[in-house]
């Protein structure tokens, strides 16, 4: 991978569902409100959801606008939350499975990258995420970081770990 790198997004087929929970939700959110007594618990729970449901959609605007800009030197992302990533500052690297099904052969994984302050979190719904998780790892192998062992699993199961950070040398 050289310095200039390769550039990465979320493609909109895998935000339109998370835009649709998020007009649904604001949808049960808001339509009963004018029936509901001003001031009332109910009242106040309505605006929460809404509130809730409301900046899940604005997450998912973000997400839909950044792009993730990827080389052998950083990762950064570009858009409304931009962020970067040296490698080589490599604090901490986790991934995680969250299923959407008792069997968990249904859900998404995140990947939180950490350098000082600044942390990255990516999702599963990036394209080519498995090429941002190898390089992670080759990261995380380099700068000799302990990973848990939720995600040593998580990385063998995307087939990104063992990584020998020599080996690509």
């Amino acid at each position: 991978m050289s310095g200039a790198g390769v550039a990465l997004a979320y493609p909109a087929r895998s935000l339109w569902p998370d835009y649709l929970r998020a007009a649904i939700g604001l949808a049960i959110a808001l339509l009963p409100m004018p029936w509901v007594p001003p001031g009332s618990f109910g009242n106040w729970l309505l605006g929460l959801l809404a509130l809730l449901f409301g900046g899940f959609a604005v997450m998912t605007w973000v997400k839909h606008r950044s792009t993730v800009q990827m080389s052998s030197i950083s990762i950064r992302v570009l858009g409304p939350a931009g962020r970067t990533v040296s490698w080589a500052a490599l604090d901490k690297l986790s991934l995680r499975f969250y299923s959407t099904r008792k069997e968990r052969g249904h859900g998404w994984m995140q990947l939180k990258l950490v350098s000082g302050g600044t942390t990255i979190t990516i999702d599963s719904n990036l394209d080519r995420f498995n090429l941002v998780a190898a390089r992670a790892a080759r990261a995380a192998a380099e700068n000799a970081l302990t990973l848990d062992p939720t995600t040593l699993a998580n990385l063998e199961a995307l087939g990104v770990w063992p990584v020998d950070p020599e080996a690509e040398r």
